[in-house]
């Protein structure tokens, strides 16, 4: 393994474990071992894919799924979270029977970077208020991933008023524990309702 892969796997691991624990999931999962490389994992990828991503091979009884990520984002904690995050969720998708779109783990992985900066305290807002669309998106990519931020954004802001203080956190936690386990159309009415 080359150095950059290995620096890229501990990181992986680290997202991996922050993500477990928040959410009380248990998953026969290793995730720094799903790291590929970037070059490899868009040979099986449409053109156009982004340059870091997660990346889904059906071999008829099997599936495999690995977490490439783009040397110019290997230093960016959001973009190592984010694709953690998708990894995470299609395996506890998987593991559970459930069908997972692209559009919810675009919402969970903007839930889950919130997450994690709370909990180590740092900026919960910055991947937030920093966001850039890639260029080049076609109109649905596009707007799957500004409704997932708008939405994400909405559901995390309801978190801050539910939970403003650190001592909040168990509760915190017990709100986003259930929030990941919840049905598609709960989690959308949430965003207004249930943790309003």
């Amino acid at each position: 393994m080359t150095p950059a892969r290995h620096l890229l796997a501990a990181r992986v691991a680290g997202a991996q474990r922050w993500l477990m624990a928040i959410y009380r999931l248990d998953l026969e999962l290793d995730a720094a071992r799903c790291v590929v490389e970037p070059a490899r994992a868009l040979e099986l990828l449409p053109p156009g894919s982004p340059r870091t991503g997660v990346v889904v091979v059906d071999h008829g009884d099997e599936v495999f799924a690995g977490i490439y990520v783009d040397p110019a984002d290997v230093e960016d904690d959001d973009a190592v979270i984010e694709e953690t995050s998708h990894l995470v969720c299609i395996a506890w998708h998987a593991a559970h029977d459930r069908p997972v779109s692209r559009l919810q783990l675009e919402l969970q992985s903007e839930i889950d970077r919130y997450a994690v900066a709370r909990l180590r305290g740092r900026d919960r807002f910055a991947h937030f208020d920093g966001v850039r669309f890639a260029e080049g998106l076609g109109p649905r990519a596009r707007a799957r991933y500004v409704n997932a931020h708008r939405a994400g954004r909405r559901t995390c802001e309801a978190l801050e008023r539910r939970h403003p203080r650190r001592a909040d956190t168990p509760a915190l936690l017990a709100d986003l524990r259930r929030y990941y386990r919840a049905s598609v159309s709960a989690k959308w009415s949430e965003r207004t309702a249930g943790l309003a």
